[in-house]
């Protein structure tokens, strides 16, 4: 499971929370996307430097505008045919920043910046998606419970309650219903909304127990 490690700026002292390993993490590509200051670790951990182990990974082109995310953020996988538009529409209206992911490597990569609010899984590769769950699956248990999973594909009939249950998510949509896929989204979050309530009260009581 990939720890979250914490880095603060020796410019401006905002806090940054990245998902990897130390020795994935070059030390000397580390700069505050607001002031262009020198991120350092908050802590005591050691990270690899660009010769260590032979390590040397390239940062995304936008690395550090993707370190500026602040809202909720709406991972998509999508290879079907059918258009991803009023889907995405949909989640923006809602408030969420949209990113696609094509690999696992995507999906690791954003799993280190963040935990997304919802993932949506649009394609018949089965297979795929049980490689991408797998890796969501990594994750602290309460952090993945709070992701809202969706599967999009020709096999579902759109909320059947059996179909959710056995697909193991919170939403099932065949792709000829995606017009309607704001009434089937609200649908859905309302019931697992109610569903998971309980849950989430005790488990914020926990924490807030431990914190005192």
């Amino acid at each position: 499971m990939a720890e979250k490690i914490e880095f603060v700026c020796e410019g401006c002292g905002r806090k940054y929370r990245l998902r990897g390993s130390p020795e994935e993490l070059r030390e000397d590509l580390l700069f505050c996307p607001e002031c262009g200051g020198k991120l350092t670790l908050y802590g005591e951990q050691t990270l690899g430097s660009s010769s260590s182990q032979g390590i040397s990974p390239t940062p995304r082109k936008d690395f550090l505008e993707d370190l500026l995310i602040t809202g909720p953020v709406a991972l998509i996988y999508w290879t079907l045919p059918a258009s991803k538009d009023r889907v995405e529409e949909v989640l923006r209206n809602e408030g969420y920043v949209i990113k696609d992911f094509q690999a696992q490597e995507d999906l690791k990569y954003w799993l280190r910046l963040f935990i997304p609010e919802v993932v949506v899984f649009a394609t018949e590769d089965e297979g795929r998606v049980a490689d991408f769950e797998a890796m969501l699956l990594d994750l602290p248990m309460e952090d993945y419970r709070r992701i809202f999973r969706i599967k999009i594909a020709s096999r579902y009939r759109t909320l059947e309650p059996t179909e959710v249950f056995l697909a193991g998510v919170h939403l099932v949509c065949n792709p000829r219903d995606l017009e309607k896929f704001e009434e089937i989204y609200h649908k859905a979050r309302d019931y697992w909304k109610v569903l998971y309530a309980p849950y989430f009260k005790a488990y914020e009581s926990l924490e807030e127990g431990r914190i005192k």
